[in-house]
């Protein structure tokens, strides 16, 4: 069930990432730098000289949006890494199988397992919710939302992988495990991203 062993993104990549997202940004500089070359190549006139400022600022502020989004993306990166390694690595989890409570590996959790969560317990697969004793769950993982969610089967019975049990305790039925959960999804779609940026960097240099 594990997710892909990806390493964490270099800063190179996360720079050209922040690059491709902040596109408009650059194409706001070309077009400002265009037009100061053509106010250079026109007569000299009151202001003339320090047409190119506004270039410059441009920049700048683009270089500072490039560098904020990259280092957030790689926050957010090892974040989930972080999660996906407490998920894979020496955490059990109880189930009810024939009637009976066990504790098994997180490796060992497949669909249809009826899955007990109690306060602490960090969540290693997504599931609908079936029983709750006032459970509350931090999201802030995945959502950024730093309030307790209340989670009930009548309201809101969905538990996702690399949230947290805050409170109270409950009993799932696991839908998704491994790349297919959550967590999984998303270190799939970082490992997808590094991926597509080295691709196209193979593909400018051919």
């Amino acid at each position: 069930m594990q997710a892909p062993d990806e390493e964490t993104s270099t800063a190179a990549s996360l720079i050209a990432g922040a690059f491709m997202n902040n596109i408009t940004g650059f194409d706001l500089l070309n077009a400002t730098l265009t037009r100061n070359i053509t106010t250079a190549k026109e007569p000299q006139g009151e202001g003339h000289g320090t047409a190119w400022i506004e270039g410059v600022a441009i920049l700048l502020c683009v270089v500072v949006v490039v560098l904020v989004t990259a280092i957030n993306d790689y926050s957010k990166e090892r974040q989930f890494r972080s999660l996906q390694e407490k998920i894979e690595t020496g955490q059990k989890f109880s189930v009810i199988r024939d009637g009976e409570a066990i504790d098994i590996p997180v490796s060992d959790l497949v669909v249809g397992d009826i899955a007990r969560v109690k306060y602490g317990d960090l969540l290693p697969a997504d599931g609908f919710l079936l029983q709750s004793n006032d459970l509350k769950v931090d999201e802030s993982s995945l959502t950024g939302e730093s309030d307790h969610i209340t989670k009930s089967p009548e309201t809101d019975p969905v538990l996702l992988s690399g949230t947290y049990a805050m409170e109270g305790s409950g009993k799932m039925l696991v839908t998704a495990v491994g790349v297919n959960s959550q967590t999984g999804i998303i270190m799939t779609l970082l490992g997808a991203g590094k991926t597509g940026l080295g691709d196209g960097d193979d593909d400018s240099s051919s």
